[in-house]
């Protein structure tokens, strides 16, 4: 016997929900307030201190935005989700140009992961993140030497990059492509949003309570935002650049 119309649609909404929920327990990076965020505490204040100058005043040079990401825990994702994550969150560089790097390492999981923005490619390959990774950062890391692991990591990426792009930066007039989905991930929210959505106006139209009980949801649900912590340093907090999926992950 076929589903009626509502109890279908009751259906759709609870795979909706579920499919949510799936992608609500994603890993959710914390706010990006300067160039460093070390989530493991294995800095001290002064070095994140250092380091967010020193990349400060390396993007407003070069153009160039470099993040550094030191979670505490990829809480059983891969260190190539989290750092699509935690890119496409904190939008490092500028949408129009071709120009931010995330660095990102895992001590608790011992592993390393360059993410380069959408066309930083010609500037820095996927070898040539690879190769910093191997040759530059995880020597210093096996030596638990964070600090210098960051400092001269973050200077290969930068010289890289400023050697490898005529002109320095990519031009910021041309614009890089749209981002689309790419990870299961990122389908599964357009799946769950789009099923959550049709069923929706569908019950709205052909049930009259399911009417009324969206129009409280939504009168009652009205309130207002909170505030924001600040942050120390240079403050920087992305500038509207998207992950373009390259760059090299390694263990240490």
């Amino acid at each position: 016997m076929p589903l009626r119309a509502p109890r279908f649609l009751s259906l759709l909404l609870v795979v909706a929900c579920l499919l949510w929920a799936v992608t609500s327990a994603a890993f959710k990076p914390p706010p990006l307030e300067g160039h460093v965020v070390d989530a493991a505490g294995v800095l001290t204040k002064s070095q994140v201190l250092s380091l967010d100058q020193k990349l400060d005043a390396a993007r407003k040079q070069t153009g160039f935005a470099i993040v550094v990401f030191l979670p505490a825990s990829l809480e059983g994702e891969s260190a190539e989700d989290v750092a699509y994550t935690t890119f496409n969150a904190w939008k490092p560089g500028s949408a129009k140009g071709a120009d931010g790097v995330l660095l990102l390492i895992a001590p608790q999981e011992r592993k390393t992961r360059i993410e380069t923005g959408k066309g930083v490619g010609g500037g820095l390959t996927d070898l040539g993140s690879s190769h910093i990774n191997r040759r530059v950062i995880n020597p210093l890391l096996r030596e638990a030497r964070y600090y210098e692991a960051v400092d001269k990591g973050t200077d290969a990426i930068l010289q890289e990059l400023v050697s490898g792009t005529p002109g320095g930066a990519s031009d910021p007039g041309k614009a890089a492509p749209p981002q689309g989905p790419k990870t299961l991930l990122d389908w599964l929210k357009v799946a769950g949003f789009a099923l959550a959505v049709i069923a929706v106006i569908v019950l709205a139209v052909i049930s009259p309570t399911f009417r009324e009980i969206l129009f409280w949801l939504i009168f009652f649900g009205r309130g207002g935002g909170g505030g924001g912590g600040g942050g120390g340093g240079s403050g920087y907090s992305g500038g509207g650049g998207s992950s373009g999926g390259g760059g090299s992950t390694d263990d240490y």
